[in-house]
């Protein structure tokens, strides 16, 4: 694992920062993800030293295509080419009834926890491809399988992350990367 190298979207947060620190304990160079402007970032940043582990962050919004192409692109030249994908960047959204919820609302819930995880797969998996392996793991919830109430968008985003998980892996499954969700 010491030669394999991890992006992991929403490093910044909770999960994200397990995820990280499990990788890296397991020996994989982690490059984390953070949202560009999140006041966060150099806390972290400073924390993950003091605790002896240099992950670079690399900020980029996984809501926008263009950004995840080009953030993968830099990474691939900056530090090595990707081997493992994270999909973990991910938001709640809020509660409200459905019917309640503000259609902004929905379309930034659905921007972050699906597409980000499909423009990011877009962006790494020919590069996976071409080395002939990979892992993605992408970050899923029981709400995307029983359903929260006041949180249809939430839960509705993560149903789809799941399916995405099924399709992708499938899609994948003859080129020696896995795909699962968590």
């Amino acid at each position: 694992m010491s030669q394999r190298i991890a992006l992991v979207t929403g490093a910044v947060g909770g999960l994200g920062t397990a995820i990280c620190k499990s990788l890296s304990a397991a020996g994989v160079r982690v490059v984390g993800n953070f949202y560009p402007g999140d006041p966060a970032k150099d806390a972290w940043v400073e924390a993950r030293k003091a605790e002896g582990l240099d992950i670079p962050l690399y900020g980029f919004d996984v809501s926008d295509y263009e950004q995840c192409k080009a953030a993968v692109e830099t990474i691939a030249a900056e530090v090595g080419p990707i081997d493992i994908l994270v999909n973990n960047a991910g938001i709640t959204g809020g509660n409200a009834k459905t019917w309640e919820i503000d259609p902004a609302d929905w379309r930034r819930v659905m921007d972050i926890n699906l597409n980000g995880p499909i423009y990011c797969c877009r962006s790494v998996v020919p590069h996976l491809i071409k080395n002939g392996h990979g892992r993605i793991v992408n970050i899923a919830s029981i709400a995307g399988k029983e359903g929260n109430p006041n949180a249809a968008h939430y839960s509705a985003s993560k149903a789809a992350v799941i399916a995405l998980t099924k399709s992708l892996g499938k899609e994948l499954a003859t080129s020696n990367i896995t795909v699962n969700a968590v």
